[in-house]
């Protein structure tokens, strides 16, 4: 019997170790986030969850211990079995109702580039013609930061364009790229956000896997 209990308490033990190695592992991501090479995603609280897991898992770690123990006792194994159920629930818990933050600094990035698209586009039927202008950039603070600090978002002009600029993306997150072609009756608009929480460029804002593009065309001139 002792021996199984200690089987049973080393297979429980390896998810508190994850967990207190997920809490190492937040640490390490707040100093990237501060990191003047490094862009973050507003809003993780990677300190509060190095402490709730690292502490979760110290916890689980106690129980496979006393169950682990010559006089341990069958009741120990709540201990670990409850803490395998906070790994599961809790990040569940923290993504509810609105996603994670990388998630919501998409989105906004998202509903941020159809706002700019509507209104470039409104201004180029007012005018007959797609002009990219950088001094029209929104005025409103996009979801990601530098050093703390939160990024605006920003105007990017490709001119001479023959569909939407999806090489190499601009390093910045929350960048708004607007691409005109030659004759100025077709634009395409994208964004660069961060595939994760903290990286060191930015990458295509994308749905369902590919990059999403706002496409718009006014009549050929004659």
């Amino acid at each position: 019997m002792l021996l199984v209990r200690r089987i049973v308490s080393a297979l429980l033990g390896l998810v508190p170790l994850v967990l207190i190695g997920v809490g190492v592992a937040s640490v390490l991501r707040e100093i990237q986030a501060h990191d003047p090479l490094m862009y973050s995603v507003q809003g993780q609280k990677h300190l509060t969850d190095a402490v709730i897991f690292a502490c979760a898992g110290c916890i689980g770690l106690f129980g496979c211990h006393r169950l682990w123990r010559a006089n341990g006792r069958w009741k120990w194994v709540l201990v670990p079995a409850a803490v395998m159920i906070f790994a599961v629930v809790f990040p569940n818990i923290e993504r509810w109702p609105h996603g994670t933050p990388v998630g919501r600094a998409s989105f906004s990035a998202l509903q941020r580039l159809s706002g700019f698209a509507g209104s470039a586009t409104q201004l180029a039927r007012e005018q007959g013609e797609f002009v990219c202008d950088r001094s029209g950039t929104p005025s409103a603070s996009s979801l990601f930061a530098r050093q703390g600090q939160a990024l605006p978002y920003v105007i990017h002009c490709v001119s001479d364009a023959t569909g939407p600029t999806l090489g190499t993306p601009p390093e910045r997150p929350g960048t708004l790229v607007f691409a005109v072609s030659q004759d100025r009756t077709r634009a395409w608009f994208t964004a660069t956000v961060l595939a994760r929480s903290v990286d060191r460029h930015a990458t295509w804002l994308t749905r369902q896997g590919q990059p999403f593009v706002i496409a718009a065309q006014l009549q050929s001139k004659s």
